[in-house]
């Protein structure tokens, strides 16, 4: 579909707001039609020697029609504010839900900056087209239209002339508008690139500061915002010849529209007072054309932004849930999970990263997965939790496949302590409430106690509602990894992944984190990856992963004695 037209696919929801943004459009139209009318009535009575009473009743109306104008204008730039707001929210909340559908996986291959940009700026930017030109279109196709009818019942070559001044404004926006459209695409990714810069830049300070680097990037920054800016130089030097094309257009033709008028008054073939009504109306006729260019060239950032908009709506899913997905009893046993000669490549790509896996897991039993980095252990995680979906092979939980599952289903049985804690800008108890937004601040404390966290939260300028910063930057790394504890006992899921859970802090929070861990894992089916193997020793089994396999499986005794892969791992973190 032509993405002009597709564009119109976003007003669905909002049609009964738009009619009436036409309705206010043409009723402003009337007004300019109306004081036309009472200009030329004004003319006519003076022309023909009438006196100052005469024309009063004419002027007042004219006064009138100018302050009702002023207040539709008023109401309608209010009413377009709440319908861009309205329009802007569901497309921003759908492609959030898009972003949310494609999961983790589709942010491998796009920077945060630039989705930044297709959410916000991108959005944005369509509100001159969306809740203005597309009204003021129609406006100008109905009110301009039966303007050049009443004025061919006055005149037919004047009509026509009219219409076909009409037609050239319309039409020759057109002409260039692929050119242009290319200019502002070019605009539109040089600004989305700097946005990432800039994103880059903020999140990496610390890191810019420790090498001296912030020099080097701000260079970088310089090149890419000078890069920006001749390119809305371009598109401004364009959009400007453009817009004065038309606007000579538009004066062009009702000059001549208005000349040829007067030359048949000179022949007798049009009545004088007929003139005096085409003078004024010709005006009002093409007026409605010269806001429709303004709008349409404030469109084309849109049009740009509107191409990253469908990208990502239209990006094929990376995992697809069946329309009929499987949903289980509230009431569920522990879980036990089986690989079937799993093999996964990321992006389809050609080295897998895991191959022929088959292992099984019991209910309620702790396992471990161990191996060099890059061996594959995370990327079970991510295959368990359905981020990516196998190649071949299958997954089973509980004897059925989690294909056969919703998505929510299945993500609702497990709870994941990953190494690298997210938090939001927020409270804590905001933080907290993301693994169950109804619980109470009750069971956010019981469940901070469990994980060692209440007594630091306490210590906190305001406890539970203290702010704690983007990234949770106010806080240790032993602090944000109790606190990702302290949302798995919130969520109570009767599975349980601790991907790196205590690589990242120091030997005393290492301690008060494990403590509360084996709190966490009671009653669970628990799987643990772990570069210190000190960490899963205790563990029922421990699966063994080199160069994207599964190499060896026992438990810690039984591996050493085979004095194998694990046993060089174990020997090697010694040293």
């Amino acid at each position: 579909m032509n993405l002009y037209f597709r564009l119109f696919t976003f007003l669905k929801g909002a049609r009964v707001q738009l009619a009436l943004k036409i309705s206010l459009g043409l009723l402003i139209m009337g007004t300019y039609v109306g004081q036309a009318f009472a200009t030329a009535a004004t003319m006519k009575t003076l022309f023909a020697g009438g006196s100052f009473h005469e024309i009063s009743p004419l002027i007042i109306i004219i006064a009138v029609l100018i302050v009702i104008r002023a207040v539709i204008v008023k109401v309608d730039e209010i009413y377009g504010k709440k319908i861009a707001y309205f329009i802007k929210n569901e497309l921003r909340e759908r492609l959030l839900m898009r972003l949310m559908d494609l999961g983790p996986g589709y942010q491998e291959n796009y920077r945060s900056g630039n989705l930044q940009s297709v959410l916000i700026d991108g959005v944005e930017s369509l509100e001159p087209f969306l809740t203005g030109y597309v009204p003021q279109l129609l406006v100008s196709l109905l009110g301009s239209g039966v303007v050049v009818i009443y004025i061919w019942t006055l005149d037919p070559v004047v009509g026509w002339i009219t219409a076909a001044g009409l037609l050239i404004a319309v039409g020759s926006p057109q002409l260039g508008s692929n050119f242009f459209k290319r200019i502002i695409l070019e605009y539109w990714q040089s600004y989305a690139k700097l946005n990432a810069q800039y994103i880059d830049a903020m999140q990496g300070m610390t890191t810019l500061k420790v090498f001296q680097a912030s020099k080097h990037k701000g260079q970088e920054l310089e090149e890419e915002a000078k890069g920006v800016y001749n390119r809305s130089m371009k598109s401004l030097g364009v959009s400007l010849l453009d817009s004065a094309i038309v606007k000579w257009g538009t004066a062009a033709g009702a000059a001549f529209a208005t000349g040829v008028g007067a030359l048949r008054v000179t022949t007798g073939e049009l009545p004088v007072q007929s003139l005096f009504v085409i003078l004024f109306l010709v005006v009002e006729c093409f007026r409605p054309l010269n806001d429709l260019n303004r709008l349409w060239h404030q469109s084309f950032l849109g049009f740009a932004a509107a191409r990253g908009i469908f990208n990502l709506l239209d990006e094929p899913l990376i995992v697809e849930e069946k329309s009929q997905s499987l949903q289980q009893a509230v009431e569920r046993p522990l879980p036990e999970l089986t690989f079937k000669e799993v093999t996964f490549a990321y992006s389809g790509g050609k080295r897998p990263a895991v191959k022929n896996i088959s292992l099984h897991i019991k209910a309620g039993e702790k396992v471990a997965f161990v191996g060099k980095s890059g061996s594959g252990k995370s990327t079970l995680v991510q295959l368990i939790m359905r981020f990516f979906d196998p190649q071949s092979g299958s997954i089973l939980m509980n004897g059925l496949d989690i294909r056969e599952n919703s998505l929510e289903d299945l993500r609702n049985q497990i709870a994941v302590v990953f190494q690298d804690t997210y938090l939001f800008y927020g409270t804590v108890s905001e933080n907290l409430r993301v693994a169950n937004p109804n619980a109470t601040l009750e069971e956010l404390e019981k469940a901070a106690k469990l994980a060692g966290a209440h007594e630091f939260i306490m210590e906190l300028p305001q406890g539970y509602d203290t702010v704690i910063g983007e990234r949770g930057m106010r806080l240790s790394g032993g602090q944000k990894q109790r606190l990702s504890i302290a949302r798995a006992f919130l969520k109570d899921a009767p599975l349980l992944i601790l991907d790196e859970a205590t690589s990242n802090v120091d030997a005393l929070s290492e301690e008060k984190i494990q403590h509360a861990l084996e709190h966490l894992m009671k009653n669970k089916t628990t799987i643990l990856i772990a570069h210190r193997l000190s960490t899963i020793q205790n563990a029922d089994r421990i699966f063994v992963m080199d160069d994207q396999e599964l190499k060896e499986e026992g438990n810690h005794r039984e591996l050493l004695f085979e004095k194998g892969f694990y046993a060089q791992l174990i020997e090697a973190q010694h040293e």
